[in-house]
């Protein structure tokens, strides 16, 4: 197993600081605790495919990093209206992009689609939990806008993981 695909896989959720519990998907309930829990990993997704719109050498992978740079844009950009401020990296998720720009070639875009598949199970994995939770009342506005925007990115989640899954395949990863 290479070394960036150890770090990817040592990815895991862990209890927050302010007491939001992300590591059972389950836990997050609030409108909130979900925009908190997306916001890193968006911004990670954002800031390798940056990377990966210059860098890719696959004409595939190079184009799902346009498409994703689009989609992570708009959303980080509906967060921060939302009053989310997107952490900075931590140290695993400085590494992983330390790791993507060090890559060249044919090693670089097995590792941005390695990336992303990650990612995008992480994602999967956060806005199923919180739609699986019980639904807010009709007068709280926030939580119902919450939801609509995962309804919305569930839909681009799982398309994005089954054609990273593919293109994983495809480059052999």
């Amino acid at each position: 197993m290479s070394a960036l695909a150890s770090l990817l896989q040592s990815f895991t959720f862990k209890e927050e600081e302010n007491g939001l519990l992300v590591q059972g998907a389950g836990s997050i309930t609030t409108e909130a605790q979900f925009r908190a829990a997306i916001a890193p990993l968006a911004q990670m997704s954002m800031t390798s495919s940056q990377l990966a719109t210059t860098q890719a050498t696959n004409k595939y992978a190079k184009q799902f990093a346009g498409f994703e740079l689009a989609e992570t844009t708009a959303m980080m950009g509906i967060l921060k209206d939302l009053g989310t401020t997107p952490p900075a990296p931590d140290a695993k998720a400085q590494a992983m992009m330390d790791q993507l720009k060090a890559a060249k070639g044919a090693a670089f875009d097995k590792a941005y689609i390695a990336a992303q598949v990650q990612t995008h199970q992480q994602l999967n994995a956060l806005t199923t939990g919180y739609l699986a939770s019980a639904a807010p009342s009709a007068s709280n506005m926030m939580e119902k806008h919450g939801r609509h925007i995962a309804m919305l990115a569930s839909t681009s989640i799982k398309e994005h993981l089954a054609i990273t899954q593919q293109l994983s395949s495809m480059l052999g990863s």
